[in-house]
């Protein structure tokens, strides 16, 4: 049954194409009996039978077939075509981690430096005072803390016992007051004064007291005034000691003692007083550290060996932190990335090779090999694509960041 169909199917695809030739030959009797009658000497050749054809043209990939069959100094066959351009493997655009102005830069673009060769400089003189000062800070604290540690001599604790005694004598001498003796002193002494004021006044009343034109040239005008004087300042006198101690006074002498009883605490260090001495130490020494690590960073030094590509900012412009001064790239160790739609994907896997060719070497050809494929696809213009690297093969080719390649994927033979 199954070949009786077929059969049949061929025979009516030949009854299709007799028809349409029989139609054609129709058409060519016809033109050649009108050439006859008009030019019978030169009759026109027979016109060629068109069929069309009965299959449908293939739909075109994002990425078209290559060409050539073949890549150059390669049997395998070439499966797609895309561009891409070249990167370093080991590429950083490096930067200051602190603010400043460049003083000088130790390279220029197109110079190899090794790992930790110095690129660039920022002015340092505020840095180093700070180094300076944190040193100083460092040292007082150190000569703290021996001064804690060692032993107090003879003469240093009874000189401090001493000052002790008298801080604590003094304190209660001001916190008693005045004695009643030199309450009573004081008032005999007002009573004195207040009687001389009044014979004073006596004298200089006799004599005419105000009433007298002349009264301020005699001698009893100039009595009273010093007798007034005499007795406004026993008056104050007695005042100011029947007010004492005020809060200034008493708040003074505790002062006083305590900073004598501090001073005899210290000639026997406490676990505590080591303690806060040590952490003194401690915080000077943390202190010094930074100011010396943001010394250091004022340095900008290689992070690899590699190739200098590209120069920032001027001498004498401020930089703020995290702004690429030098960018550094392995030129010997250069990659090519591009694109690959998602159908074309599918043909591509891990290590399989291909070719590059740099129209900035003249089309030269360099062999590569894919070393990663994106897990990350991205859509634009309708078309789904993922990230393809490919490693170069030839070390040192000549090629840097930023030029442009054609690759050809070889296929796996």
């Amino acid at each position: 049954m199954e070949q009786t169909s077929q059969s049949r199917h061929l025979w009516r695809r030949l009854g299709n194409r007799l028809s349409v030739g029989a139609v054609g030959l129709v058409a060519v009797l016809f033109l050649m009996s009108c050439g006859q009658q008009q030019q019978p000497q030169n009759p026109p050749p027979p016109a060629p039978v068109v069929t069309q054809p009965t299959a449908a043209a293939p739909t075109p990939t994002p990425l078209a077939k290559s060409n050539t069959t073949t890549a150059p100094n390669d049997s395998t066959a070439a499966v797609a075509r895309a561009t891409g351009n070249f990167v370093s493997a080991n590429q950083a655009g490096i930067a200051f981690q602190m603010p400043g102005r460049i003083t000088q830069y130790n390279v220029k673009e197109g110079d190899a430096v090794k790992q930790g060769d110095l690129l660039a400089s920022l002015d340092t003189t505020t840095l180093e005072l700070q180094v300076a000062q944190a040193e100083a800070a460092l040292n007082l604290a150190k000569a703290r803390l021996q001064q804690t540690q060692a032993p107090a001599s003879k003469e240093q604790v009874a000189a401090a016992n001493a000052a002790l005694a008298a801080a604590q004598a003094n304190y209660a001498r001001v916190k008693q007051g005045p004695l009643p003796n030199e309450l009573a002193q004081a008032k005999a002494n007002v009573e004195r004064a207040k009687a001389a004021l009044d014979q004073a006044q006596a004298l200089y009343d006799k004599a005419g007291g105000a009433t007298n034109p002349y009264a301020g040239l005699l001698p009893t005008s100039v009595g009273l005034q010093q007798a007034t004087a005499n007795y406004d300042a026993a008056v104050a006198a007695y005042n100011l000691a029947k007010d004492h101690p005020t809060a200034a006074e008493l708040a003074g002498a505790a002062s006083q003692l305590a900073q004598a009883q501090a001073a005899v605490a210290q000639l026997t260090p406490t676990a505590e007083n080591l303690a806060i001495a040590q952490a003194g130490v401690d915080q000077a020494q943390a202190a010094l550290d930074l100011a010396r690590a943001s010394l250091q960073n004022a340095k900008l030094t290689a992070p690899f060996d590699g190739t200098v590509v590209l120069l920032g900012p001027k001498v004498g412009e401020y930089v703020n932190p995290g702004v690429p001064i030098v960018t550094l790239a392995d030129l010997g160790k250069m990659q090519v990335q591009v694109n690959v739609d998602e159908l074309t994907l599918g043909s591509l896997k891990l290590g399989q090779k291909a070719i590059l060719y740099v129209d900035a070497l003249g089309g030269k050809s360099l062999p590569a090999h894919i070393s990663k494929m994106g897990l990350f696809a991205t859509t634009q213009g309708g078309v789904t694509s993922v990230p393809i690297t490919l490693d170069v093969d030839e070390p040192n080719s000549g090629v840097y960041p930023g030029l442009s390649a054609t690759v050809e994927f070889q296929e796996t033979p």
